[in-house]
């Protein structure tokens, strides 16, 4: 036993196109996320406060909202981990208290592996299986469950 094994476990991704990045399509000054994108099992002080990688997002007059797919640009929360030292991708997310989150816009053929089997939104994003004319990945890297996503537009 390990203390990684006392640590929180979260959501998250491993891109493997996001386009958005090129080009700058990043928003990461945007310090309001909507309390219903927040990690509401571990908290600080009583509080949520911890944003995992992967969620699907809006901006909006009020921030950062969760997507509902009507919304004309989506972007997807993805702010790397510091720790490179060992595969810790699991045990990360942004404490909005302490620091800003990064948004990457979402670009039509954008792909992902995410460990949140949830990401689909209809029409918008699919989760790609087998026998739909795709390979169907299941795991991540480090052997973790995993569900294989693409942004349709």
């Amino acid at each position: 036993m390990a203390i990684y094994d006392y640590l929180p476990k979260f959501n998250y991704i491993e891109p493997n196109n996001l386009k958005g990045l090129l080009p700058g399509f990043v928003v990461a000054q945007e310090e309001r996320v909507a309390e219903g994108l927040l990690n509401a099992e571990y908290k600080v002080n009583g509080e949520a406060v911890y944003f995992e990688n992967g969620k699907i997002c809006a901006l909006t007059a009020d921030g950062i909202v969760a997507a509902t797919g009507e919304e004309r640009a989506l972007f997807i929360h993805f702010t790397e981990p510091l720790n490179t030292i060992r595969n810790s991708d699991q045990y990360f997310a942004v404490n909005v208290k302490n620091e800003c989150p990064r948004l990457v816009q979402l670009i039509p053929g954008d792909e992902w592996m995410s460990t949140d089997p949830d990401c689909a939104i209809e029409g918008r994003i699919i989760k790609v299986e087998d026998g739909e004319g795709w390979y169907g990945v299941k795991t991540m890297a480090n052997g973790d469950a995993g569900y294989h996503y693409v942004f349709l537009g």
